[in-house]
């Protein structure tokens, strides 16, 4: 018998048919369940609140959601540029583009509303990584865009929550991007909601954050 200790993930050998990728894809990303309820009704749309209030503070012009399951979006907003990474979505939703990150530059599309919520591939990034991050973003970025960006604090590794002020660590962090990327911060939304025990006096362990959409919020304003 051989033994071998995995010591990531990424060292597992994947199935790459398409169910195994699908589940993969659905287990990860709570919006495609939306897009799955509003396949099945005519009467009524769900959606998500924190996406609505994107819509609503988007501007004139091109409107991309990246990363984020924003072809549930299109149904009702047809006119949505809707980008993923993995290619099983295309197989389910033809009318998205997939491109990775780190590829955006590629595409002819540029973007005057950008948004990218608590994107998956983007967790496990330190603040000084995710600088990298968020540059690869504004290569799709016209000048004025708006970029919504959102993320789980608790998806942020090497990170002491004792000694540090979260709230102002990341306020920090956006605010630098002005100099180092172009990115004005104009609005912002940090929750770390306390613990509240329920009726028999027992804490919930689930993570408190905002599993869908993070509890880190922000809207830039890109001027290169």
């Amino acid at each position: 018998m051989t033994l071998r200790t995995i010591l990531s993930y990424h060292d597992m050998p994947t199935k790459q048919d398409w169910k195994t990728l699908y589940i993969r894809y659905r287990i990860g990303r709570l919006k495609h369940q939306y897009w799955m309820w509003n396949r099945k009704r005519t009467d009524k749309f769900l959606i998500d609140a924190y996406d609505k209030f994107i819509l609503e503070n988007c501007q004139a012009g091109t409107t991309v959601f990246f990363a984020s399951s924003g072809y549930y979006l299109k149904d009702l907003f047809p006119e949505i540029e809707v980008i993923e990474t993995h290619s099983v979505v295309k197989t389910f939703r033809p009318d998205v583009t997939i491109c990775q990150r780190k590829d955006l530059h590629t595409l002819p599309v540029r973007a005057d509303n950008f948004a990218v919520v608590n994107n998956r591939g983007d967790q496990w990034y330190d603040l000084n990584d995710r600088d990298q991050l968020v540059r690869e973003y504004t290569d799709i970025m016209n000048p004025g865009c708006r970029f919504f960006y959102s993320f789980r604090d608790t998806q942020i590794p090497i990170l002491n929550r004792l000694k540090v002020d979260m709230h102002q660590h990341f306020m920090d962090w956006a605010v630098g991007l002005e100099a180092s990327h172009g990115l004005k911060l104009t609005w912002s939304d940090i929750q770390f909601p306390p613990k509240q025990p329920d009726h028999n006096g027992i804490y919930s362990t689930l993570e408190n954050p905002d599993t869908t959409n993070g509890n880190i919020k922000f809207i830039f304003t890109y001027n290169p």
